[in-house]
């Protein structure tokens, strides 16, 4: 999956466009002009998914590469505008068939901001505090939102809930170092926590108790199926737990 912003297709159809209807004597070298399209279009396609098309660039790769040798200021015939026209004509053909195939998706908006959820959801947690995590929690937080953005709300919830167990894991071990983590699920961990008997940890464990028995459990066993605001809802929750573990870490 990648970005495509929205104005680079209004960008692709305005130079398709262009070349298309280049009159004669238009300037083929200048900014913006013949040649300046033709790369366009031509970087265009080969970074989409259009196969069809890309194989069908090569007479226009083959008209650039002839108006490649032209004088700086050279400006195109008329003739050569109508072989550019029909080279186009052909083009838009393929490029017409191809795109029925292809569909573009809107998200909609969330309560969470879209571009963050996508692209910096460490920018969702308190300062320094997404960077300090082990990749693999990150990464569960990370698609964790990428599936709010998406609506795949229980997929969010398993990823989200993931990065917490995986995370007191850590936090016992760092208490607790004789203490083998690796097999031990969320309930476990707390009551090992609960037992070291810390007051500080109380507030914390007591959060991670109610995300347990309302969460974690029922979404495991499974039970439970999110809707896109449960799933918000789940995914601020824990983002406040994530802060107050590693708060507690940094200060003891």
């Amino acid at each position: 999956m990648k970005p495509i912003a929205q104005i680079k297709l209004i960008h692709f159809g305005g130079q398709l466009s262009f070349l298309r209807s280049c009159p004669k004597e238009n300037s083929v070298h200048v900014n913006n002009g013949i040649i300046d399209n033709i790369n366009r279009v031509i970087e265009f396609v080969e970074e989409s998914e259009y196969q069809v098309t890309k194989n069908a660039l090569h007479e226009l790769k083959a008209a650039k590469e002839k108006l490649d040798k032209t004088p700086e200021d050279y400006k195109l015939k008329n003739e050569e505008g109508a072989k550019f026209f029909n080279i186009m004509e052909r083009l838009l053909f393929v490029i017409r068939a191809e795109a029925r195939s292809h569909f573009t998706y809107t998200i909609s908006e969330k309560r969470i901001d879209i571009n963050k959820l996508l692209f910096k959801v460490g920018s969702l947690f308190a300062e320094d505090v997404y960077d300090s995590l082990p990749f693999a929690i990150q990464q569960d937080f990370k698609e964790g939102g990428e599936c709010i953005a998406f609506e795949l709300s229980t997929s969010a919830a398993f990823n989200i809930l993931r990065g917490i167990e995986g995370l007191l894991r850590i936090l016992l071990k760092s208490l607790k170092p004789q203490v083998d983590v690796s097999k031990q699920t969320l309930g476990p961990v707390i009551t090992s926590l609960r037992a070291l008997d810390d007051s500080n940890l109380i507030t914390l464990l007591d959060s991670c108790d109610r995300i347990r028995d309302n969460h974690r459990n029922p979404t495991f066993h499974p039970e439970k199926v999110y809707s896109i605001d449960e799933a918000q809802d789940l995914f601020n929750l824990c983002v406040g737990v994530v802060n107050d573990i590693i708060a507690f870490m940094n200060n003891n």
